[in-house]
């Protein structure tokens, strides 16, 4: 009678040649790296997109009083375009009528701060270094947190878990 470790024994051992061995392994060593070399080119490729929507938005907002890009154009995602705005001295507002974003140069930044808990957002940043909220609990947008962030002078960043607020370095 054979026991169930002897299966577990015979069953793991290899009785091919050490030419076929080195053929399997060989076989999984190649399309794991091809899969690693694709997986690379893609994220260069949708960086390079990235970077170069990037700059044509940076181009848009030069310093006019007021500037506008449509949904189809912008390459970017809501917070990324609501940062570099931000970053550039505009306001960012979504015109869903006429499906474009609007920067206005100067304006303080009210299109996404309508949300009920933006005031206690902004009271609990009352000049600590950071704050982490749990993202499970928190009912605004990665948007709306970016908004009352700036204005608190907050960096706001998002991980698996938490939102985390980091005060501005002061400049000297």
């Amino acid at each position: 009678m054979i026991s169930t470790g002897d299966l577990i024994i015979a069953g793991s051992q290899f009785r091919g040649s050490r030419t076929e061995l080195y053929l399997i392994v060989g076989s999984f060593v190649v399309v794991g790296l091809t899969a690693a070399g694709v997986f690379l080119f893609v994220r260069g490729r949708l960086e390079k997109n990235r970077r170069a929507g990037i700059a044509s938005i940076a181009q848009l907002l030069d310093g006019r009083p007021f500037a506008c890009i449509s949904y189809a154009e912008c390459p970017l995602s809501v917070p990324d375009l609501l940062s570099m705005a931000q970053a550039r001295g505009y306001a960012l507002t979504p015109n869903p009528a006429a499906s474009r974003y609007e920067f206005v140069l100067g304006a303080p930044q009210t299109a996404f701060t309508g949300h009920p808990r933006a005031a206690y957002i902004a009271h609990m940043l009352d000049g600590r270094p950071d704050l982490e909220l749990p993202i499970v609990f928190e009912p605004m947008s990665l948007p709306e947190l970016m908004v009352v962030a700036h204005s608190r002078g907050y960096t706001v960043q998002k991980s698996d878990r938490v939102y985390a607020f980091m005060r501005h370095q002061e400049r000297p």
